[in-house]
């Protein structure tokens, strides 16, 4: 990653570093910020993926419990028929 493209500059980060930064190089902390960068995608895509996993769990006990609702509804009509 060029120096351009950093989400933060070298100075922001040495800022956010403080006194761990003094003795790092430009590089260095370059190499800081990609790693973080990422670890900060992957953590989102990973956020991502677990949220849709819940939003279609969410959705198939839904829809099993609708189902459920339906067949109760069918079978209490039958009985009254009788």
């Amino acid at each position: 990653m060029s120096k351009n493209q950093l989400p933060v500059s070298v100075e922001e980060a040495r800022n956010i570093l403080g006194d761990d930064a003094l003795s790092m190089s430009d590089e260095e902390i370059i190499e800081v910020i990609s790693t973080l960068d990422i670890l900060a995608k992957d953590a989102l895509d990973t956020a991502r993926t677990n949220l849709r996993m819940k939003r279609d769990a969410r959705d198939l006990a839904n829809l099993i419990y609708d189902i459920y609702q339906d067949k109760k509804r069918l079978e209490n009509n039958s009985d009254n028929k009788i």
